[in-house]
């Protein structure tokens, strides 16, 4: 059976070619993909929103993955503060009262912290110029000190403190290291002579210029450091702080 020439057109046109509609469906697939892609560009995401809806999404098909990451360790300052012994309070008062005149005119100073009191006197009220014999002035505040200590149970570490000025070649003392420990055994031998207090509740050290609270290079400076400390504790042996 012969076929004729125009079906055997029509059948080689349907094996060699893709039919017509398949063309006007890539064409709108393609406008469609540009479409989108510039709505894409135009707009604005909205990352906590993306991440939210991601992170569900990741959840609800399973493939979610937690990762224990571990941060670096961050420097820190922890400040540990000891509250203040009820009894060292109750002398710290004491302290600021019986030498209120003296605070107020700058001469004396108290401050407390934890379980250590310190009585900065400065060394013109106790002693004179270059000397360790006690002043009647000297002795008056002392009797106030001692009378205060008395109700405790405290230890007491006398500190003798000068600026950084050498002696004169005619001074009584050497240096001021021995100035200062003279001072500061005069003041422990009168609380123990007048007061009773026992021996192992007192201590004397002498520091010359080795511990000073202002600047020695002026006289203002000088001054603050030219003093008397009483460092007063409940913890025996821990007044060297």
């Amino acid at each position: 059976m012969m076929m004729s020439d125009d079906g055997l057109k029509k059948k080689e046109r349907k094996v060699n070619g893709a039919p017509a509609w398949v063309v006007t469906f890539g064409d709108m697939m393609s406008l469609m993909l540009c479409f989108f892609i510039l709505l894409l560009s135009f707009s604005n995401m909205d990352k906590p929103s993306f991440e939210r809806v991601s992170g569900s999404l990741r959840e609800a098909f399973g493939a979610q993955r937690e990762i224990i990451a571990f941060a670096p360790p961050i420097g820190e300052q922890i400040v540990v503060t000891r509250p203040e012994e009820p009894v060292l309070a109750s002398f710290r008062q004491q302290m600021a009262e019986a030498f209120k005149e003296q605070i107020d005119a700058g001469q004396i100073a108290v401050e407390g912290r934890g379980d250590l009191v310190t009585v900065r006197m400065h060394d013109s009220l106790a002693f004179d110029s270059g000397r360790a014999d006690l002043k009647d002035g000297g002795k008056a505040l002392l009797d106030k000190l001692a009378a205060s200590l008395a109700q405790t149970q405290a230890v007491l570490l006398v500190g003798g403190h000068t600026d950084n000025v050498p002696l004169r070649a005619d001074a009584a003392f050497s240096s001021n290291w021995s100035l200062s420990a003279a001072r500061a055994v005069t003041v422990v031998e009168y609380l123990a002579s007048h007061h009773q207090l026992p021996a192992y509740r007192l201590s004397a050290a002498g520091y010359a210029d080795g511990e000073p609270v202002a600047s020695n290079a002026t006289e203002e400076g000088r001054a603050q450091n030219r003093r008397v400390e009483f460092r007063v504790t409940t913890r025996q042996g821990a007044q060297n702080r």
